[in-house]
């Protein structure tokens, strides 16, 4: 017999399966359509800036005390400054007034069905934490694909006011101890934020900027539009009046703590209002500053209790007033009808994620056609390098060989001597004929280096011949000679000493000329031939040069064809998403479509049902059908 608990307890059947056919079309986004019993609100934020006593807050542990006692086990015997979260849990309360409900899959088998709940005292709780770390490194004992944990707390924990049926999901620090946790905390975020209804970020108060540039968030379409979105997103400042310039600004614009201007909601009003300037300084989107939770909690509490309790006095009504709103804000996503009812949400999000695909395809493509550019330009440098540096060498290759050219001449020009006659060798005159000669040698090794250099194609060769050719000249010429110089003696004296006649003298001086031409192009030459190690050297240079750009040249080329295959490749990739993300569109936006169809179903078969004779089953099969199309109206007002 159907009774109004069966028809209740399928009473969202109809919205399940408009999901579920959803989900089965969607490419690439089906993260954003996962079980909607995973939680409502996630907090999120490094390590260490409260996230555990907040959640404890939110859940309506009001009692400082039983906030402290609650979190101890859940600390997982982590000291201070340490990340307590080793995995991503999922907060509730258990039912039980004294012990904790923990619920967990067994890591050895990947079946749903091997899901359990166990009871535990706090020390057990803490022991159990405890052991999904490794403890060598400091490792996290976790499967990427498993649930989260559940964990209940006992009720004696909550507060006299109202408890809202909120469940909470935490996940590691970003900004863990290891690379291993950080890495997985960013994929848990990029995992479970697409199912969230509300996210709460909660970062120190001067750390905000750098959180929400994490590249867990900024990478992350479900947690771009935080400066856009109130409704998904809270931002909460941990240690928000511990800051000597906070205390500093209240002080300034209220006068002294405790004094007739320090009244709750104008606290709030100007707190709110210094860090909304603080975030706008920071070249982040400005916030409305009544978005803005500013609070102490924990540990920053007692610090700031025991340093300045006049000014801890002072804002505490505050900090209770602004985790009272911040309660009410997510209080909402408790209500179990919600998920279903923001079924006309799943349309959005996907745009949300289509959208940003967009944007990071068109980001990738920009910076592959940057690099590309970038690589034709460095290849076209190369190139005109490598062009320059070939000239260059093949410049030096013909100033070397023109150089050689011009040497090979000089080696055979011919040094032409106006030899003096000879005179009458007698006397002095044997003296006056070697000076005549000597002129007449210089003169011919001078002209010699005239009338070759006139004939030089090489820039290198000196433009004049070695400064000191003519002493080398007069001074080669005697040594050829080898005059005795007893010329003044007269003639006869020597006779008769046995010494040369003056035809003897004669002789030598003409034997003289034999060797001189010869000795005058070497001299030359080698003067010449010293442009010859300036032109190798820059011969060589060239050659190095020209290798080295052409290395160059064909690692542009190298980097401009990768460049090119890169860029081929984000065409390729973005035609493929486009045609996902359109073909995903389609499906998101027929979201009324679907549920519509399945409703009609739904109410159809109910109404069949109630055609039946039973009276008392008619009766809710119909009420149940008026309310399936009442669910219709309110999810697609």
């Amino acid at each position: 017999m159907t009774n109004w608990a069966d028809l209740d307890e399928s009473r969202w059947a109809w919205s399940a399966e408009a999901v579920s056919w959803l989900r089965a079309r969607l490419r690439g986004v089906d993260e954003a359509l996962e079980d909607s019993g995973l939680a409502h609100v996630m907090v999120l934020g490094d390590s260490q800036v409260g996230k555990t006593t907040l959640l404890l807050r939110l859940l309506g542990v009001t009692d400082p005390e039983a906030a402290a006692e609650a979190a101890s086990p859940l600390r997982a015997g982590r000291g201070r400054g340490r990340s307590a979260t080793p995995v991503p849990i999922r907060y509730q309360w258990s039912g039980d007034p004294e012990r904790w409900s923990l619920a967990y899959d067994d890591p050895d088998v990947a079946a749903a069905a091997t899901r359990e709940t166990v009871w535990l005292t706090s020390e057990e709780l803490e022991e159990r934490l405890a052991s999904f770390r490794t403890g060598a490194g400091d490792r996290l004992l976790w499967r990427a694909r498993a649930r989260p944990l559940e964990i209940g707390l006992p009720d004696r924990f909550a507060g006299p006011g109202r408890r809202p049926d909120l469940r909470v999901f935490d996940l590691p620090g970003l900004h863990g101890a290891g690379a291993e946790e950080r890495e997985a905390a960013k994929a848990l975020l990029a995992a479970y934020s697409p199912v969230m209804d509300h996210v709460v970020f909660v970062v120190s108060g001067n750390q905000f900027g750098e959180m929400v540039r994490d590249p867990a968030v900024t990478e992350n379409p479900f947690l771009l539009g935080w400066s856009e979105q109130r409704d998904r997103f809270s931002m909460v400042f941990t240690r928000a009046f511990s800051a000597e310039s906070v205390g500093r600004h209240l002080r300034t614009v209220l006068g002294e703590p405790c004094g007739p201007s320090w009244q709750r909601d104008k606290v709030i009003e100007a707190v709110q209002a210094h860090y909304a300037e603080q975030v706008r300084l920071s070249d982040l989107p400005a916030l409305a500053p009544e978005s803005l939770f500013l609070v102490e909690l924990g540990d920053s509490w007692t610090d700031l209790l025991r340093g300045d309790p006049e000014y801890a006095v002072a804002i505490r009504p505050v900090c209770d007033e602004l985790l009272r709103r911040l309660s009410d804000t997510v209080a909402r996503y408790s209500d179990p009808d919600r998920r279903h009812l923001a079924a006309a949400e799943i349309a959005a999000r996907v745009e949300i994620v289509v959208r940003d695909n967009a944007r990071r395809r068109e980001r990738a493509l920009e910076t592959a056609v940057a690099t590309r550019r970038r690589a034709e330009r460095a290849h076209a440098e190369a190139l005109a390098l490598h062009d320059q540096a070939r000239r260059t060498a093949e410049a030096a290759g013909r100033r070397t060989l023109l150089l050689r050219e011009d040497l090979a001449r000089l080696a055979e020009w011919p040094v032409i001597c106006d030899r003096p006659e000879a005179p009458e060798m007698r006397g002095t005159a044997v003296r006056a004929k070697q000076e005549e000669e000597r002129a007449a040698w210089t003169a011919a090794a001078r002209r010699t280096w005239t009338e070759w250099r006139g004939t030089v194609t090489s820039r290198a060769v000196p433009r004049h011949p070695p400064h000191d050719l003519s002493t080398r000249t007069r001074e080669r010429y005697d040594a050829l000679c080898a005059c005795c110089q007893l010329c003044e003696q007269g003639w006869w004296k020597r006779f008769v000493r046995e010494s040369e006649t003056p035809e003897y003298c004669y002789a030598r001086m003409t034997a003289a000329g034999a060797h001189l031409p010869a000795w005058i192009r070497a001299t030359l030459h080698t003067h010449a031939d010293a442009a010859s190690a300036r032109l190798s050297e820059a011969d060589a240079a060239a050659g190095r040069h020209c290798a080295v750009a052409s290395r160059h040249v064909g690692r542009t080329a190298g980097a401009l064809v990768a460049a090119v295959t890169e860029l081929d490749g984000q065409l390729d990739r973005a035609a493929e998403e486009e045609a996902a993300d359109s073909a995903n569109l389609v499906v998101a936006r027929s979201v009324r479509t679907v549920h519509d169809e399945r409703n009609r179903t739904f109410v159809q078969r109910l109404a069949r049902q109630a055609a039946q004779p039973d009276e008392d089953r008619r009766y809710w099969l119909l009420l149940a059908a008026l309310r399936g199309i009442h669910d219709l109206n309110r999810m697609f007002p």
